[in-house]
């Protein structure tokens, strides 16, 4: 059961970045990003979004995982309280 779910995974992961590269070598006009202290190099429009949405699925998984870990501390001291 576990080596079907992993291939399911594995596949879901392949289509997904199947899909990211297609979107990114079909947006090909040149764009670049004026940051507010920098400008940022002129690279393909499909390229500048796959590289937010990467910055902004990592930025939620270090969220995600500073709060996780701060619900463990609670839930840990809670324990230690109660026993």
């Amino acid at each position: 059961m576990r080596a079907i779910k992993t291939f399911i995974k594995a596949i879901l992961l392949f289509a997904i970045a199947l899909v990211g590269a297609l979107f990114a070598l079909h947006n090909k006009q040149p764009l670049s990003v004026d940051f507010i202290y920098f400008h940022g190099p002129e690279i393909s429009f499909g390229l500048w979004l796959m590289v937010f949405l990467m910055l902004g699925a990592l930025l939620g998984v270090v969220v995600s995982s500073l709060m996780v870990g701060r619900y463990r501390r609670k839930l840990g001291r809670f324990k230690k309280r109660d026993e």
